[in-house]
């Protein structure tokens, strides 16, 4: 389901805004993290830049005259609604993780050999007992690229 912004109520003194939704709800985003961490949103701590947030595409983003900074509604959405995200946290299963390592032909100490991490790591991952962090499933993904590129030895 796709969220939609109906408007907004910027909040320069606290580097908040104030977004009400289509569906009759209303979220408050605090910026203040992200400017302060993020070169991007740092012309956000001007509050003459701050005020000049307008709703982009029908709802579907927000973004600020005169920068390059703009921010999809589902994003704001599902940062104020966690538990609602179509999809899991977890990126990749413990049995996917188990079929991506059979597929490579590697065994536990193979991957962390690959992987560049403890066979016990790898182990967690494979039994189910520590999830998958998203980088290890992207460098499987890297690793599966890679291979699929290299031409097989003659």
């Amino acid at each position: 389901m796709s969220h939609r912004i109906d408007f907004i109520e910027p909040d320069p003194q606290n580097l908040r805004l104030t977004l009400h939704w289509r569906n009759g709800a209303v979220t408050v985003k605090d910026l203040r993290k992200d400017i302060a961490r993020r070169a991007l949103f740092a012309p956000l701590s001007d509050p003459s830049v701050f005020r000049r947030v307008r709703i982009l595409d029908d709802g579907y983003a927000i973004a600020w005259r005169g920068t390059a900074i703009d921010l999809a509604a589902d994003a704001l959405w599902y940062q104020a609604h966690p538990r609602e995200m179509p999809y899991s946290d977890e990126v990749m299963t413990p049995g996917e993780f188990k079929r991506w390592m059979r597929g490579q032909g590697l065994s536990l100490s193979g991957v962390a050999e690959v992987l560049d991490l403890s066979r016990r790591s790898v182990a967690y991952y494979a039994s189910g007992e520590r999830k998958v962090p998203r980088v290890v499933f992207l460098a499987c993904m890297a690793l599966t690229s890679a291979r699929r590129k290299t031409p097989a030895a003659a």
